[in-house]
């Protein structure tokens, strides 16, 4: 459900919306690499993950294990 052809001044929006500055230089590049992660990340929706835990990456802080204690 991606959208591969994502305009440049598209992805620019989007990164104005959350506050992410591009250069106009860096833009066509910024858009690409952009556009192939959505595609990679549009694989993990035919993949079953049915059943499997979740896995913390990065730990809270706040957490008492986060730590070792």
């Amino acid at each position: 459900m991606t959208n591969p052809d994502l305009s440049a001044e598209q992805v620019r929006k989007m990164a104005d919306l959350v506050g992410i500055p591009i250069d106009d230089a860096d833009l066509p590049e910024v858009a690409n690499r952009f556009a192939s992660l959505m595609q990679e990340l549009d694989l993990l929706r035919h993949m079953d993950l049915e059943g499997l835990e979740p896995v913390t990456i990065f730990p809270d802080p706040g957490f008492p294990d986060a730590e070792g204690g």
